[in-house]
């Protein structure tokens, strides 16, 4: 809020703000509100931008960013992901609805423990035990909260045809099909099976789709899974090709109850 303020008695809109600072609006619209926390090198750039040059007020409103950094929810897991990943984790929490693809597994928010540790066992770069225990608490962390009774937001969530395949031959597997099923139950949850021998073409990354109640707040996509790219955040008209793409995956999927049929012949 007091950056809001600084950024108003200036007469400086979101708009010039972010194009100045390099950002994109709704990094700039969450870290005014206090739903992102801020980096120091980046809140002393914005300050400066801002001519605040008093030198209480800014060692004020850089302490306010290191505690807001420090009682983040996630602020804990800092030391072992990327900025990029915190400032997704910031997006997933504002989202009125989610919707999520990825091409080789289930997705992060319908795994259940057992399968979260086996995959980031696989794919995180550090192999020390402690640090993957951490990722997929993490990971547990944040399905409480998208589960969350206070949370209205909903997930639409395509899952290939062929990362089901997979789901076979052992216990943990079976655990996985049945838990998907049991999140199907929810009415926030959308589950839609893709038809991966229909599909227009095959999407190599793993894509996140995230839709904001406020039109101040525009829509995000998040990229994951492409090597030597960290995450990538996709914003402005960008968004709508990547919109596209979502909607031809969804037309190449299975209704819902299809889908759900389809979850339910794999779970038994």
């Amino acid at each position: 809020m007091a950056l809001r303020r600084i950024r108003d008695d200036r007469k400086l809109t979101l708009d010039e703000v972010r194009k100045k600072m390099d950002w994109s609006l709704s990094k700039l619209v969450r870290i005014e509100a206090g739903a992102v926390s801020i980096s120091q090198n980046d809140l002393k750039a914005l300050l400066q931008l801002y001519g605040v040059n008093d030198p209480a007020e800014r060692e004020e409103l850089l302490d306010l960013a290191r505690r807001s950094r420090q009682h983040h929810w996630a602020g804990e897991y800092r030391d072992i992901t990327t900025p990029s990943y915190m400032e997704f984790l910031g997006y997933e929490d504002d989202a009125v609805r989610i919707t999520q693809y990825s091409p080789i597994v289930i997705p992060g928010l319908l795994q259940n423990q057992e399968y979260a540790s086996e995959i980031i066992k696989k794919t995180a770069v550090d192999d020390d035990d402690a640090t993957i225990n951490r990722l997929a608490l993490l990971r547990k962390a944040r399905q409480d909260r998208f589960f969350s009774a206070s949370r209205a937001s909903h997930g639409r969530f395509i899952i290939p045809d062929t990362v089901l395949a997979e789901l076979t031959g052992t216990e943990s597997a079976a655990r996985q099909r049945v838990h998907l099923v049991e999140l199907a139950a929810n009415p926030r949850v959308h589950l839609f099976v893709l038809n991966t021998a229909k599909a227009p073409k095959r999407i190599l990354a793993s894509l996140s789709l995230h839709e904001f109640q406020s039109e101040v707040d525009p829509d995000i996509v998040y990229i994951s899974g492409i090597p030597d790219l960290d995450g990538a955040l996709v914003e402005g008209g960008r968004v709508n090709r990547y919109k596209s793409i979502i909607d031809k995956l969804l037309a190449h999927c299975h209704d819902e109850d299809a889908s759900l049929s389809i979850l339910r012949e794999r779970g038994t």
